[in-house]
């Protein structure tokens, strides 16, 4: 009897908390050097400013970025199983050469060899009802290289970019797991490890993602915006007031204006934040601390809060 069977969700989950760890180390290759040059998590001055440095941080930070596409690369084999374990886990088993006993004893699923990464995608579009497309293919087979030169000769054999990394993990997500939203599954599945030291008063998680993500924004193409969170990139953002309480911890310092995840539907009176899927009602009238006039309407604690500075209008 085989037991402890794998289930779709179990592995999407494990392979969306690599994935985003995998994404939080390849940020950090920006705002560490950001931070260092410039104070501030403004990547894209710090690179601009400070050329040459950039270009030797880089070469000290080829180990790290190697790790990270190894990380990608694990993120999406096991991707690529949970979608042939939607059909049945014991597909994850053919050509496995199993051992069959007369006597019988328990074997736990983990035990046992399952699809080798090269014959994945071909599993997928045999097996499955969501086939991967042939340019999926080509990355994925290129990444699955580049990992096993890291595995077994200790390096890609190649100068990795961070901005190429970032690329490729924005184009694997929209592949992989179409139709999730981005900043909710960036939320959800942070670093376990540091969610769990978060206490919610001093530090947290909505804090540490609202601290990335004027970078991640600057850092992203205009058609990798548009793909990840289904708005142009160019279209005004708004405080979720929500978010920003969870984010906003003794600690935090956030830079509230560049916090927002919410936008204004077409009428022009209801935000919904790509991070929380919360709506809320708003009432267009000035601001009394900034030029904005998107203010919190809907009944709740925040009722006459600004969506653009955060700041309650006064009286």
């Amino acid at each position: 009897m085989i037991t402890n069977l794998p289930t779709r969700e179990s592995l999407n989950n494990v392979a969306l908390r690599i994935y985003f760890r995998a994404w939080s180390d390849l940020l950090d290759v920006w705002t560490d050097f950001a931070l260092m040059f410039e104070q501030t998590f403004d990547v894209g001055t710090a690179v601009k400013d400070w050329p040459t440095e950039w270009e030797d941080y880089l070469v000290a930070a080829q180990t790290d970025l190697q790790s990270i596409s190894s990380l990608l690369q694990q993120s999406v084999e096991l991707a690529l199983k949970a979608r042939v374990c939607a059909v049945s886990p014991y597909l994850l088993l053919l050509d496995s050469a199993m051992n069959l006993s007369a006597s019988p004893k328990s074997i736990d699923f983990s035990e046992l060899r399952t699809l080798d990464a090269v014959d994945l995608p071909g599993a997928v579009n045999t097996l499955t009802d969501q086939p991967v497309s042939d340019e999926f293919i080509t990355a994925y087979t290129q990444l699955r290289s580049r990992r096993n030169k890291i595995t077994h000769l200790g390096e890609a054999g190649v100068t990795m970019t961070p901005d190429e990394l970032m690329r490729l993990a924005v184009s694997l997500y929209v592949a992989v797991w179409p139709g999730r939203q981005w900043l909710a599954d960036r939320l959800d599945f942070a670093d376990p490890r540091a969610a769990w030291l978060h206490d919610g008063k001093y530090t947290s998680t909505h804090m540490v993602v609202l601290h990335e993500w004027p970078a991640v924004v600057s850092l992203l193409k205009k058609g990798e915006f548009k793909a990840l969170f289904g708005q142009e990139k160019s279209r005004r953002r708004y405080l979720c007031h929500d978010c920003v309480y969870e984010g906003d911890t003794r600690y935090a310092g956030l830079e509230k204006p560049g916090c927002g995840t919410a936008y204004l539907d077409e009428s022009g009176t209801v935000l919904t934040c790509v991070m929380c899927g919360q709506t809320s009602k708003v009432e267009r009238r000035k601001c009394t601390s900034c030029p904005g006039d998107v203010i919190a309407d809907n009944g709740d604690d925040w009722v006459g809060h600004c969506h653009t500075c955060g700041e309650e209008l006064n009286a």
